[in-house]
């Protein structure tokens, strides 16, 4: 007789989707216990909508339609590490070039985060724009000029040289991308081990736009 534990174990897709949940579920609970809101309004609004979320993005990851492969056990993209940042190939004329005719809400944009030496880029979305002052605002990161460099909302610089942690705002290219998305960091030595997406970041990848990345 065939129990229904057999039936799903048959299904490789349904296989690879539990561990997808199961993968989610751990690092976003681990994630809410150290960095989660501390009123309980908040905790419960977000662990109210957990279930979708992860459940969206296993499914999403099991059609994973990216460039990237995706390793089913942890809920990760994978993709070979560059020895170097590939934001050390962009200056502040080419950032500023792009920037110039590409600033449309709700684009995917990557931010190069340094703090205390390691660096790794970080997933972000565009969601407004200051056309009068050419300033772009992100959604965690709040507001860079066109040159990617961090500002006030009023345009004047943010002073970043004895800061603990620096940012930039990069043009997203195809290799931008793909280390974001893999997670990958660097040191003053080279590489180091990738860091785990947040599931904000996560659900983020899945509305890049890959075909034309260059």
């Amino acid at each position: 007789m065939v129990e229904q534990s057999d039936i799903f174990f048959q299904d490789p897709n349904s296989v690879a989707y539990a561990e997808l949940c199961n993968a989610l579920y751990q690092r976003e609970c681990e994630f809410l216990a150290e960095h989660g809101p501390t009123q309980a309004s908040l905790l419960k609004r977000k662990l109210k909508h957990l279930h979708t979320h992860v459940t969206q993005c296993a499914e999403r990851l099991l059609d994973n339609t990216s460039p990237l492969k995706v390793d089913k056990h942890n809920a990760s993209y994978q993709a070979k590490q560059s020895p170097k940042c590939p934001s050390s190939k962009q200056t502040n004329e080419t950032i500023q070039s792009y920037f110039n005719t590409h600033h449309h809400v709700g684009s995917i944009l990557v931010v190069a985060v340094n703090h205390l030496g390691m660096t790794h880029l970080e997933i972000d979305s565009l969601d407004k724009v200051n056309n009068e002052h050419a300033l772009i605002h992100v959604n965690k990161f709040g507001w860079f000029n066109y040159a990617g460099q961090p500002v006030n909302a009023d345009g004047s610089c943010v002073e970043q040289t004895n800061a603990l942690q620096t940012l930039t705002l990069l043009k997203p290219t195809k290799s931008v991308l793909i280390s974001a998305c893999c997670g990958h960091r660097w040191s003053h030595i080279g590489k180091i081990s990738p860091r785990v997406l947040t599931m904000r970041e996560l659900r983020l990848s899945f509305s890049i736009k890959w075909k034309g990345l260059r």
